[in-house]
């Protein structure tokens, strides 16, 4: 069975979705509203996405602001999170032949880590643009 591809849903959504606001949901919001821009899949299983983070909170935060942007989800089978030590966060995406390496700035790492206000934090890292919070590869 195919579906089409639904609305994405906003970031108040999103929010309400994971169950509160924060820095680590509004990054990986923001990354799959650039990816599904960028990449423009179509369908429901027009990404693949590989996160490589540590899988403990806050930074699996990340992958419900990735699954409420992008329509790939853990569900499906087109996320895949491997664990990893530190504090490395990289997502790489595939839709067709196209591959995306993305990996969190220094800046986004820090404002991530370093809030003391959620809900501001994720405001800052919505309003920033998109090359301050992640180095993308092609």
């Amino acid at each position: 069975m195919r579906f089409r591809r639904p609305k994405n849903l906003d970031y108040r959504e999103t929010v309400r979705f994971h169950g509160h606001d924060g820095p680590f949901l509004a990054l990986g919001y923001r990354l799959g509203k650039f990816l599904t821009k960028q990449l423009k899949p179509k369908g429901i299983m027009g990404l693949y996405i590989t996160a490589k983070l540590r899988k403990q909170k806050p930074y699996t935060c990340l992958l419900d602001g990735l699954q409420c942007s992008t329509f790939a989800t853990l569900g499906k089978g087109n996320i895949r999170v491997s664990d990893v030590a530190g504090e490395l966060i990289m997502i790489n995406v595939k839709a067709g032949e196209r591959v995306l390496r993305c990996t969190i700035t220094e800046r986004a790492r820090d404002i991530c880590f370093t809030a003391e206000d959620l809900e501001r934090a994720a405001r800052r890292i919505l309003r920033m643009p998109i090359a301050e919070l992640w180095q993308i590869q092609k």
